[in-house]
């Protein structure tokens, strides 16, 4: 075990370094972003992915918007409620696989009303474009279920002030003065073009 994850780590060091390597050729981020040829499978929970879901929530300080630690046993209840709508995204590129790289899960609030109860993201591929690709993805599911509204909470802490400004960038507002509570229309969001593709 210890002998894999020392492979698996100098394997993301040699694959990183490849990325930060080519980037010095580019001129903008876009075309570096897009030389990636990156792609993106969003799945729901299901479990298989209990485990890693757990593990991210555990380990993730610093993209992670209200630090939620979930226990297996949580995930696998969530799992079976009615009232959670789950996202488990992972990402690729020409260099390597990143696996799973975000967790979002949703809580239904009401008939037309969703709260993001977390948004965890791996600090490795944060400036990619992943936030805006998730969004957009998010969005489109949330509107073939007929919601309206997505409200949001970011709780912050020492260690994740890397993400307090992730709301306001995607396009929510801010609802409660002095408290990091914000909300989205969904029917007027604006999908913006991002650098990855879906994965089939």
């Amino acid at each position: 075990s210890f002998i894999k994850n020392d492979f698996d780590r100098t394997k993301q060091y040699q694959e990183e370094a490849s990325r930060s390597s080519v980037s010095k050729s580019f001129m903008n981020e876009t075309d570096f972003l897009s030389s990636l040829e990156m792609k993106s499978s969003i799945l729901t929970f299901d479990k298989f992915s209990v485990p890693r879901v757990s593990q991210l929530s555990q380990r993730s300080n610093q993209a992670n918007l209200r630090t939620i630690r979930y226990t297996e046993a949580e995930i696998e209840q969530i799992i079976e409620s009615d009232n959670y709508i789950t996202y488990s995204v992972s990402l690729e590129d020409k260099f390597g696989d990143y696996g799973l790289i975000s967790v979002v899960i949703l809580q239904i609030t009401g008939n037309r009303t969703v709260f993001i109860d977390n948004w965890i993201m791996s600090c490795r591929v944060l400036k990619r474009g992943v936030e805006r690709f998730i969004m957009n993805e998010i969005i489109t599911d949330l509107i073939l279920r007929r919601k309206i509204k997505l409200y949001a909470e970011y709780l912050p802490t020492k260690k994740n002030v890397i993400v307090k400004d992730l709301y306001s960038s995607l396009g929510f507002l801010n609802y409660c003065e002095n408290l990091n509570k914000w909300k989205l229309d969904i029917e007027v969001y604006s999908a913006e073009k991002t650098q990855i593709r879906r994965k089939k």
